[in-house]
């Protein structure tokens, strides 16, 4: 009876998860082709633009030409973030990448907030190629650590850190990845609902950052997990990527 109650739970919690994965997937798909033929229109006109008065010699205009560009190419990474969702046949992989670089890319990103929150951020050293298009392995990484400085920025101590741990598996084929922080962490009944659609804790946020991750890893063979209470005693996540042959 005990077994089967586990079993049942597990089904229903597998249920709820994919239904709602389903309805975010709709949801996408209707975002990813709004986004795609408005950006479209946006970067016709900054063209026009571009070509009627550029070179740019007022200041000001010159200003707001670049906020608008990077405001239509931030919508394009919008799309493209929200693209594994939108469609399962979604496909790109024409591009690897190395582990290392796209996290170090990914803490520029974040220095700001890295610095302001006083977070110490320490990435094994090495070389690691992986079979990832750079911009997903960006999405996974920048969800996590996203919210990882979220939640230690709630850490009174201001010994905040996260750490990278890398290991190979698979006979090498996969390389397996572990992200630790000593922020609050999780509870385990949050840790089960974490990866879920619309699930969240901080206040205004959406629920959808590590559903997405957990999708983009699951789309190259792997799969997404928490550990609570993590290495450091907060969160620990963990996932794993194919390396590149």
């Amino acid at each position: 009876n005990v077994r089967l109650k586990v079993i049942r739970k597990t089904i229903e919690s597998n249920l709820i998860y994919y239904s709602r994965l389903a309805t975010v997937g709709t949801i996408a798909q209707m975002l990813v082709h709004e986004i795609r033929n408005r950006t479209i229109a946006f970067g016709s006109f900054l063209d026009f633009i571009k070509d009627r008065f550029g070179p740019f010699k007022d200041k000001n205009l010159k200003e707001e030409y670049m906020y608008a560009e990077e405001a239509a190419n931030s919508l394009e990474t919008l799309a493209d973030t929200f693209s594994p969702l939108a469609s399962r046949g979604f496909r790109r992989r024409h591009k690897d990448s190395l582990l290392e670089d796209r996290i170090q890319s990914c803490l520029n990103f974040q220095r700001g907030e890295l610095k302001n929150k006083h977070i110490k951020c320490v990435i094994p050293k090495g070389s690691t190629p992986v079979a990832v298009d750079p911009g997903e392995l960006d999405a996974i990484l920048l969800n996590l650590l996203t919210n990882s400085i979220y939640w230690l920025g709630q850490k009174k101590d201001k010994k905040r850190q996260i750490n990278f741990q890398f290991s190979k598996i698979d006979k090498g084929s996969r390389v397996r990845i572990w992200i630790h922080d000593n922020g609050p962490g999780l509870t385990n009944e949050d840790g089960e609902k974490v990866f879920w659609p619309g699930f969240t804790k901080k206040p205004g946020g959406i629920g959808m950052g590590l559903t997405i991750a957990s999708e983009l890893v699951n789309e190259y063979g792997g799969k997404m997990a928490i550990a609570t209470p993590g290495k450091l005693g907060g969160a620990s996540f963990v996932f794993d990527l194919p390396i590149r042959k």
